[in-house]
């Protein structure tokens, strides 16, 4: 149950993040009502220069609330207008990301509460002494100072955020800090070794929908005092039917409880796999890939008919072979979610080959012979090749050569495949060094 409520709220974060302002506006109309109503003594302890009288906070108030309702309406156009801008230029899966990362719903939440504080208060103050000093009024001239800032702020972020190169600048940088802290996780995985008997026990999916997070904490508090290891195979933000494989529980005998049965087995299988939660949403938790993808949906925006601008495209695959670069330096695939005295959580990312196909696929696809963009993808390719580790260098070069004919049957001409084969001769004499390095 108190599970259900957290994911609730998780779902519903975007009107939470406009709630909270209301709270704050009721909050404040009750301190105003104690101050200015209910205990009057208080007044004593505030400065004049604070207290404003009855009729001059309700021409204020009254003011300010008819501001607030016409800048309320005048944010509300502009973010739609910018939403619009991301859904038709840049990628329609990013506006949840710009309204994080610019504060919308807050702004938004600001001037809304501040029109229901100034029109509530001015119904508070109605049945005051016209001369006697509030604080209503004084509360409201800060709330405007405060939300005036706030839309300062709102707009220059507005107008870093719109500009393409800010916008795939700032996704790169996101993903190459998430990236950073994966290969490290990389780095230090490892799996436990097999004992003599080991028990497995299959995960599924408890219903339909996507796999959303892995409650690890709680996975270790049920697997307490058994030595185990799980092993999700099942990548988090993909799509799921009832019953479908997540990963592997593995039960290892230096542990393993003497009475276990297929029931003691089906117990434990059933209570993991609840806490492997489905969720009607996808996750809009950041991770790299999230990063990558994004940086893909950009390129084949860009180079879409409608838009038609290689140039931002070629910026993207220029990032994305940077971060996939970094990320296949490692030999792992894998990284240890938590662990603790007995009990591991491996969670499997995507192999190389899936790395390359999802970043680049769509891509070539979209890029319909253009020569500088197929020149960069062949690029970019050769520069992960060069910075993949040895284990990974077999399968980018497979990529490589696949994509190699793909982009290069759309050209007639030697004065592009020429440029071409060039990167191929790069990247077939380093393939060759190295080969001949591991002889030795």
């Amino acid at each position: 149950m108190l599970s259900n409520i957290k994911l609730w709220f998780l779902n519903q974060k975007n009107l939470l993040r406009m709630s909270k302002f209301i709270l704050t506006t009721i909050l404040l109309l009750l301190v105003t009502w104690i101050v200015d109503h209910q205990y009057t003594g208080l007044k004593e302890y505030i400065p004049n220069q604070l207290m404003l009288s009855v009729s001059v906070s309700e021409d204020f108030l009254s003011n300010i609330s008819g501001v607030f309702l016409t800048i309320s309406i005048f944010c509300f156009t502009t973010i739609v207008t910018v939403l619009n801008k991301y859904s038709s230029s840049i990628s329609p899966r990013m506006l949840q990301r710009f309204i994080d990362k610019t504060g919308v719903l807050r702004l938004y939440g600001i001037f809304v509460s501040g029109f229901f504080y100034s029109v509530i208060s001015i119904l508070l103050l109605q049945d005051l002494e016209h001369d006697q000093n509030v604080v209503a009024g004084s509360f409201g001239i800060v709330y405007s100072i405060i939300a005036m800032l706030g839309f300062i702020i709102f707009s220059k972020q507005v107008i870093d955020n719109i500009k393409m190169s800010n916008v795939i600048e700032g996704v790169f940088n996101d993903c190459d800090k998430l990236i950073d802290e994966e290969v490290e996780l990389r780095e230090n995985a490892e799996h436990y070794e097999d004992g003599e008997s080991v028990t497995e026990i299959p995960l599924v999916a408890q219903k339909t929908g996507y796999f959303f997070k892995i409650k690890t904490d709680e996975i270790l508090k049920n697997l307490d005092c058994v030595k185990s290891e799980l092993t999700i195979t099942k990548r988090i933000g993909e799509y799921v039917i009832e019953g479908e494989a997540l990963g592997n529980l593995k039960l290892f005998e230096s542990k393993k409880p003497d009475d276990e049965t297929d029931e003691t087995k089906e117990e434990i299988r059933e209570k993991i796999s609840e806490l492997l939660v489905i969720n009607i949403f996808n996750n809009r938790e950041e991770d790299y890939h999230r990063g990558i993808v994004y940086l893909t949906e950009i390129a084949n925006m860009a180079l879409s008919p409608g838009i038609n601008d290689p140039n931002t495209a070629i910026a993207c695959i220029q990032k994305i072979s940077s971060l996939l670069g970094k990320l296949l330096s490692t030999s792992n695939q894998f990284i240890v979610l938590e662990e603790d005295d007995n009990t591991k959580i491996i969670y499997h990312s995507y192999s190389v080959e899936d790395e390359m196909y999802l970043a680049f696929s769509q891509i070539i696809s979209y890029s319909g012979g253009d020569p500088l963009v197929t020149k960069m993808i062949l690029e970019a390719i050769y520069m992960i090749y060069m910075m993949a580790g040895m284990s990974a260098k077999e399968a980018v070069k497979k990529y490589f050569d696949s994509s190699y004919s793909i982009l290069t049957a759309n050209f007639s001409s030697d004065v592009h495949l020429k440029r071409f084969e060039r990167i191929k001769k790069k990247i077939e004499e380093h393939t060759d060094l190295a080969e001949d390095s591991e002889i030795k």
